[in-house]
């Protein structure tokens, strides 16, 4: 089964998750989603870049009880060409104030609202690069 997501803890500090264009599948999530229990303590910022692929609504319930919702306070922005993604964040930002929604030419502006400091914007791109290899997904 192709892979749809790939991601890494960069630096121990944020959390660089990419998707491809179709939905992970619940056994790919898991993985993930134990991740990010591991790592909740020391994640100070997501950020995740999407060709349209993401997790449904079961999905997204598990991830928030991996993170503890109630507890996690660390920024998540979304990098997206889809306008319907970036509106179904935007609704999912009332309710969680700390997720943003950004285009795929803001991801500099991502990186700033995760406050990534100017000097590591390199290297995220980098580590993106990695990962985007990873899903056999085309250079940005």
């Amino acid at each position: 089964m192709k892979r749809t997501l790939a991601y890494q803890f960069w630096e121990r500090r944020l959390v660089i998750l990419v998707h491809s264009k179709d939905a992970p599948s619940d056994a790919e999530w898991k993985v993930y989603t134990d991740d990010m229990r591991k790592w909740c303590q020391q994640i100070r910022g997501i950020l995740v870049l999407s060709e349209g692929g993401g997790p449904n609504g079961v999905q997204r319930g598990e991830l928030e009880s991996a993170l503890g919702n109630d507890t996690f306070k660390a920024k998540t922005a979304v990098v997206t060409l889809s306008r319907i993604a970036r509106g179904i964040v935007t609704a999912i930002s009332w309710f969680s104030p700390t997720i943003k929604a950004f285009s795929t030419l803001q991801i500099p502006s991502a990186l700033e609202y995760l406050e990534i400091p100017t000097k590591s914007h390199d290297g995220v791109t980098l580590a993106i690069k990695g990962l985007r290899q990873q899903l056999d997904l085309p250079p940005e």
